[in-house]
């Protein structure tokens, strides 16, 4: 049985200054919770995830930055003012946490660095995130998920057969980047409660790259030996009647066997060119070309029973439709409807993380560009007077609608 409890953050405030995926992801799990997450944009453009993926039609929402800003309110200020960065300090005062992701020493240009904020705001947790690092011979350099995984290594294990590295389409680094500054976070916050003092929690996309891959990076490191888990095992995807079936023959001894039996084929390791695993892997191309030929005589389903019986890791090649119409997911409930400004009715993947007190969860859309930036500045304690003329010299502004 299940008791309703407040958000497990409800209390804390997070000020963001991060923009795109790294930052905004760790800021909507922590809104996702309870936290008040007030998104500091630039004049204008806002978040440049904003105008990713946006249409051509003059609708100007981007499903990037909606699947990564729920929960949130937004505040635009030209920080490039000195007015601006003096409404981010009355701000600080009730922050228990900064997140930012500007590149090395662009914070401490406008006032807003580590040292200096630590001296002003001792209970403050700063939360930064890079591209390299703070320090080291790259750290000016900005980064992005796909070039760290080409720096990161990555993209040369996921190389073809033809030698040519791989990008991975979604962007792993930076969510597990993000993931990795949320648990820095909160563990910075739990010792705060002790210590009573805040402090920097540092997170950079390379050290995720390195660290997502601590498996593969030990083994080279500790034999010269490239794991990977696909190509030097009996796993692949294989077409079926009606589909795709991925087969995953991990943990077991004899893997094509186990395979071949559960299907009711040929055993093809009684053929000399597949009699090993590494005969298999060597002739690879040749095995896959005869397993697709015999599992496309049966359906999807079949395959999926036949493997399942046998108790061989297996799973359909699902597109997205397929997947979300999937009963399990549906059960799970992992999609949400939100009411977002302009766009109506919006459907978006909540957070995988479930809390049996935590029964009651937050689904805000994720703000207009400017949406409330005349009750944050209230809220710092700028008078009517202050917040008018903070918006007529354009160091703040409001959405195009309340203008």
């Amino acid at each position: 049985m299940s008791d309703s409890r407040p958000l497990p953050l409800a209390g804390v405030r997070v000020l963001d200054l991060s923009q795109v995926q790294f930052g905004p992801q760790a800021t909507q799990i922590l809104a996702d919770f309870g936290a008040d997450v007030i998104k500091v944009e630039r004049p204008r453009t806002g978040d440049i995830s904003r105008s990713i993926d946006t249409r051509s039609d003059g609708i100007e929402d981007s499903a990037s930055f909606i699947s990564l800003n729920r929960n949130k309110r937004s505040i635009v200020l030209d920080l490039k003012q000195p007015e601006a960065v003096d409404v981010v300090m009355r701000l600080l005062a009730d922050t228990d946490v900064l997140v930012s992701n500007y590149r090395a020493g662009v914070a401490e240009r406008m006032g807003l660095g580590w040292e200096a904020l630590h001296e002003r705001f001792p209970r403050l947790v700063y939360a930064y995130g890079t591209g390299f690092g703070d320090t080291g011979p790259l750290r000016d350099l900005g980064g992005q998920d796909m070039a760290l995984q080409s720096f990161g290594g990555a993209a040369w294990h996921n190389r073809g057969d033809d030698g040519r590295p791989s990008i991975y389409p979604v962007p792993f680094i930076d969510f597990g980047a993000g993931m990795a500054l949320v648990q820095g976070i909160l563990m910075a916050l739990l010792e705060r409660s002790t210590s009573g003092r805040g402090q920097r929690v540092d997170v950079s996309l390379i050290d995720t790259a390195v660290f997502q891959q601590m498996q593969e990076m030990t083994a080279w490191m500790m034999r010269r030996h490239e794991i990977h888990w696909e190509r030097d095992n009996f796993v692949g995807a294989f077409r079926t009647a009606d589909g795709w079936v991925t087969i995953v023959g991990l943990f077991r001894p004899e893997p094509l066997r186990d395979v071949c039996t559960a299907l009711g084929i040929d055993d093809l390791t009684l053929r000399s060119e597949f009699a090993t695993a590494e005969l298999q892997q060597q002739n690879r191309s040749a095995l896959w070309k005869i397993m697709d030929g015999e599992l496309e005589r049966f359906g999807t389903d079949e395959v999926l029973e036949r493997l399942g019986e046998a108790g061989i890791l297996c799973g359909p090649v699902l597109d997205y439709d397929e997947v979300l119409a999937h009963p399990q997911v549906v059960h799970n409930d992992v999609v949400r409807t939100l009411e977002q400004p302009r766009l109506g009715k919006v459907k978006v993947i909540d957070n995988p993380i479930r809390l049996s007190a935590a029964t009651d969860r937050r689904y805000d859309p994720a703000p207009l560009l400017g949406q409330h930036t005349d009750e944050v500045l209230r809220a710092a304690g700028c008078t009517e007077d202050e917040v008018e003329d903070l918006v007529a010299r354009g160091i703040a502004s409001r959405t195009a609608e309340d203008a």
